[in-house]
C-alpha cells in the first residue's frame, strides 16, 4: 500500500512541476504531464510502474476528462456552424482514416492495428486551437466558429467509430459481435442519447435548477457520469462516449459552471494528471528504433496533410476563402488528449502494440506542438493576402 501512495505522490508532483514549465514556454500543460510520465517511468528514472492501481485511476481520469469535454461544449456554437461544420468534420475524419490505415498497413500488415491507427488519426483536440485563436482574437471569426463546431462533431463521430472498432475487434472490453448487432446497439444508444439531450432539459430544467449546489449534488453528478459510462460499456460502446454525452446533457442546466469548476478540481487536480502520466509511463522510448523514427515521420506528415486537406476542401466548397479553408484545416491538426485517450484504449484492449503506441504518442505530441505555429502562420496578413 505504501508503495502505491508514494508513486501517486510522485506522479502528482512531477506532472504539476513539468506542466508549469510547459506553460512557461507557451506549450500545453498536457505535454509537461506526458514528459513527467516518461521521466519517472521505465524510460528514465523508473520510479513508477504501470500497475493495476495506476490503471484504475487513469481510466477514471479519462471518464472525467470526457465528461468535462461534453460539459464545456457550446451547443449553440455548433448549431451556428451547422452543415458546413458537419461537412468539415466528415472530411477531417475520412481522409486521415484512409491515409492512416493504408500507411500503417504498409509498415505492418496487421489489418486491425492498421485500422485503429487510422481511427486515432481521425481525432481532433480543440483546446490548443481554441486557446491560440483566443490569444490572436480570431475565435469568433467564420473560420474560428467552423473549427469549434467541426471539432465537436468530429469528437462525437470519432467516439462512435472507436465504439464500432472495439466491438468488432473482439477485445477484452468488448466481446466480438456481428456487424448488424453492433450497428443496431450504437444506433439505439445514439437515438436515445439524442432524444434525452434534446428534450429532457426542457422538462427537467426548472426542477434541476432549483437544486442547491452541494457535496450531495456533486456526488450524484459523478454517479450519473459513471452510470452513463457503464451503460455505454454494456452496449459494447466505449465508456468515454457515455461520459461525454452525459456532459452534453448537463451542459444545458443552470449549475453547469459550478459543476465544471468542481469536477475540474477533482479531474485536473488528481485523476487527469495520473492518466496523462500513465501514458508517458507506458510509452517506453527505449524501444524506438530507426525504423520507428521513419514511421513516426511518415505518420506525422499524414496526420497534418489529412486534416489540412480533409477539412480544408469541404470548407472551400461552402464558398469560404482559400485562406479560411487553410485556417480551418490547420486548426483541426492537433490531436492532443483525444488521440491520447483513443491510443490508450487501443493499448489496454490489445489492439495496438507497445511499440506502435509509443510511436503514435510521439506523433500526437508533434501535432500538438506544431498546431499553434501553423495557425499563426495561416492567419498572417501575408498568407491572407496571397490566398484571398
Amino acid at each position: 500500500m505504501e508503495k502505491i501512495l508514494l508513486q501517486i505522490a510522485l506522479i502528482l508532483i512531477a506532472t504539476k512541476l513539468l506542466g508549469a514549465l510547459s506553460r512557461k514556454i507557451k506549450m500545453p500543460e498536457v505535454l509537461g504531464a506526458l514528459a513527467a510520465g516518461v521521466l519517472i517511468g521505465p524510460t528514465v528514472l523508473h520510479f513508477v510502474d504501470y500497475t493495476d492501481n495506476i490503471k484504475l485511476l487513469s481510466e477514471l481520469g479519462v471518464i472525467t476528462l470526457m465528461f468535462l469535454a461534453g460539459l464545456e461544449t457550446n451547443l449553440d456554437e455548433m448549431k451556428k456552424a451547422g452543415l458546413s461544420a458537419f461537412a468539415i468534420a466528415c472530411g477531417g475524419i475520412a481522409l486521415p482514416f484512409m491515409l492512416g490505415t493504408l500507411c500503417a498497413n504498409l509498415f505492418n500488415p496487421n489489418l486491425i492495428e492498421s485500422v485503429y491507427i487510422g481511427v486515432i488519426l481521425t481525432a481532433t483536440s480543440i483546446s490548443i486551437t481554441a486557446e491560440t485563436l483566443n490569444e490572436m482574437g480570431k475565435l469568433n471569426t467564420r473560420a474560428g466558429i467552423n473549427i469549434l463546431g467541426a471539432a465537436v462533431i468530429d469528437d462525437i463521430l470519432g467516439l462512435i467509430i472507436i465504439s464500432i472498432t472495439l466491438a468488432l475487434s473482439g477485445t477484452k472490453s468488448a466481446e466480438r459481435a456481428s456487424l448488424p448487432v453492433t450497428l443496431i446497439s450504437i444506433a439505439v444508444f445514439c437515438v436515445v442519447s439524442f432524444l434525452v439531450i434534446a428534450f429532457l432539459p426542457r422538462f427537467a430544467k426548472k426542477y434541476v435548477d432549483k437544486l442547491k449546489p452541494s457535496p450531495a449534488l456533486l456526488s450524484l453528478t459523478l454517479a450519473l457520469v459513471l452510470l452513463c459510462a457503464f451503460a455505454a460499456e454494456s452496449l459494447s460502446i466505449a465508456a468515454i462516449t457515455g461520459s461525454y454525452l452525459c456532459g452534453l446533457l448537463l451542459s444545458q442546466f443552470g449549475h453547469r459552471e459550478w459543476l465544471e469548476r468542481n469536477v475540474k478540481a477533482i479531474s485536473s487536480g488528481f485523476l487527469a494528471p495520473i492518466f496523462f502520466a500513465s501514458v508517458g509511463i507506458q510509452a517506453n522510448l527505449k524501444g524506438i528504433s530507426p525504423d520507428n523514427i521513419f514511421f513516426i515521420i511518415v505518420i506525422f506528415v499524414i496526420a497534418v496533410i489529412g486534416k489540412v486537406f480533409g477539412c480544408g476542401a469541404p470548407a472551400g466548397s461552402f464558398k469560404m476563402k482559400k485562406s479560411e479553408a487553410l485556417q480551418i484545416g490547420v486548426g483541426m491538426v492537433s490531436r492532443g488528449e483525444v488521440a491520447i485517450i483513443t491510443a490508450n484504449i487501443g493499448l489496454q484492449n490489445g489492439i495496438i502494440s507497445n511499440g506502435m503506441f509509443t510511436s503514435i504518442i510521439l506523433v500526437v505530441i508533434l501535432t500538438t506542438i506544431i498546431t499553434p505555429v501553423l495557425l499563426k502562420f495561416s492567419f498572417s496578413r501575408k498568407i491572407e493576402k496571397r490566398l484571398g
